[in-house]
C-alpha cells in the first residue's frame, strides 16, 4: 500500500495530447465525464473537467491516492489548464465500456442473476471500500452509479469504484470526525442524514447494505411514496431502520444473507458491522459456497423502472446546477434537458387553460 502516492497534474495544454467527443458517459457529483481519446495511440480514455479549488482538489488527490486498486477506476493523467478564463483540473480515467452496475442487471433479463452473483459483486465492493478505509478514507457516495464494469461481459469484466466528490479522509486519531451532511437519497445513514452530530467512515458500510438489499430483490430498503428524492417518511424510516424483507421477492433468498444486511443496516454505527467483518463474513469471502439461487432482481429492476425514474429525475434536478460542463460553464437549471422540469412545465400550462377555459 502507497500512502505517499503524490499527484503532480501537468500544467502543458491538454489538447496537445487529447481529443475530446460530445459523448456524455456520466455525471459525477462535481461534474460531467466526457469520452475522449489520446491523439498518439487512439486509446480511449473517461475525461472529467472541474473548476480548480478547494473540494475539487481533493477529490481528485483522493481518487490518485488509492487508484492502484483493482475495484477501482484508474487515473491515467491529470492537468491544470485554463478554459474561459477559469482555472480548471482535468482527469483523464481509464473508460469503463461495462457501464454501471444495475443497468448491467437490467440488460440481462432472460438470464436469471443469482444470490451467488450478488455476494460476489459485494466482495468486490468491500475490496475497494477496505483499501480506502485502510487510509481511512469515507466515500460517503457508495451506489451503484458510481459501480461500473470495464466491458459488457459482467462475468468477465472488473466492476470498479469511481466519483470520489464527497470523499473525505479523516484523522486516525479522532473516532468519528465527519461531519458535513452529504448524501445521496436511497444510500444514505442515519448519521449522515442528521448532520447534527459527527460520524465515521462506517457510513460506508450502511450504503453497502443498502446496495446488497437491491442486488437481492430489485428495489431499495427505503424510498419515498410522494415523488421527491428524499420525504419525510423516508427519512423517518432510515432514522429507524424500517425495514422489511416481502415474501414474493425474498422467499427464495437465504436467511444467512438476511442476517448480514440487518447487520449492515443498523442505525447505531458502533453496532453496525465494519469493513473488516463484512469481508471476512462467509457469504462474502466464501462466494462459490453461495448458493446459485435465482433472484427476481433483473426483473423487478426492468418493470419498476418508471416506478423510479420521477425520483431519480428529483435528484437529477436538484444537481443540474451544480454540474460543470466541459467548456466549464455551469447549467443553468431552466435551460437544462430535464424530463422531470418538462413534465411540471406542462402541467402548469394545462392548469392555467383549464383556468381560463
Amino acid at each position: 500500500m502507497n500512502t505517499n502516492r503524490k499527484l503532480t497534474p501537468k500544467t502543458t495544454p491538454f489538447l496537445d495530447d487529447y481529443s475530446v467527443t460530445d459523448i456524455v458517459l456520466g455525471l459525477g457529483i462535481n461534474g460531467k465525464v466526457v469520452e475522449c481519446y489520446r491523439k498518439n495511440t487512439l486509446q480511449k480514455y473517461a475525461l472529467k473537467v472541474l473548476r480548480d479549488n478547494p473540494k475539487a482538489r481533493r477529490e481528485v488527490e483522493l481518487h490518485f491516492l488509492v487508484c492502484d486498486h483493482p475495484n477501482i477506476v484508474k487515473i491515467v493523467d491529470v492537468y491544470e489548464n485554463q478554459f474561459c478564463n477559469q482555472k480548471c483540473i482535468l482527469v483523464i480515467m481509464e473508460c469503463m465500456e461495462g457501464g454501471e452496475l444495475f443497468k448491467a442487471i437490467q440488460s440481462r433479463a432472460e438470464l436469471a442473476f443469482t444470490e451467488r452473483e450478488a455476494a460476489q459483486i459485494i466482495s468486490k465492493i468491500c475490496s475497494a471500500v477496505k483499501y480506502l478505509h485502510s487510509f481511512n478514507i469515507a466515500h460517503r457516495d457508495l451506489k451503484p452509479e458510481n459501480l461500473l464494469y470495464t466491458n459488457g461481459d459482467p462475468k468477465k469484466a472488473e466492476l470498479k469504484l469511481t466519483d470520489f466528490g464527497f470523499a473525505k479522509r479523516s484523522d486516525p486519531s479522532e473516532t468519528k470526525c465527519l461531519l458535513t451532511s452529504v448524501y445521496t437519497a436511497y444510500y444514505c445513514s442515519p448519521e449522515q442524514l442528521l448532520g447534527t452530530e459527527k460520524y465515521d467512515k462506517s457510513c460506508d458500510l450502511w450504503s453497502i447494505g443498502v446496495i446488497c438489499y437491491i442486488l437481492l430483490c430489485g428495489y431499495p430498503p427505503f424510498y419515498s411514496t410522494s415523488g421527491q428524492a428524499m420525504s419525510a417518511g423516508m427519512k423517518k424510516r432510515i432514522r429507524s431502520a424500517q425495514f422489511e424483507f416481502p415474501e414474493q421477492e425474498w422467499k427464495n433468498v437465504s436467511t444467512q444473507a438476511k442476517e448480514l444486511i440487518k447487520n449492515l443496516l443498523q442505525v447505531d454505527s458502533a453496532k453496525r458491522m465494519t469493513i473488516e467483518q463484512l469481508s471476512s463474513h462467509p457469504w462474502v469471502s466464501n462466494g462459490l459456497e453461495v448458493p446459485i439461487t435465482p433472484l427476481c432482481t433483473a426483473k423487478v429492476l426492468n418493470k419498476e423502472v418508471e416506478k423510479w425514474k420521477e425520483v431519480q429525475e428529483e435528484m437529477q434536478s436538484a444537481l443540474a446546477a451544480m454540474r460543470v460542463d466541459t467548456d466549464v460553464q455551469l447549467k443553468q437549471l431552466h435551460l437544462s434537458e430535464n424530463g422531470l422540469l418538462a413534465k411540471r412545465k406542462n402541467k402548469k400550462q394545462q392548469q392555467k387553460l383549464e383556468i381560463t377555459a
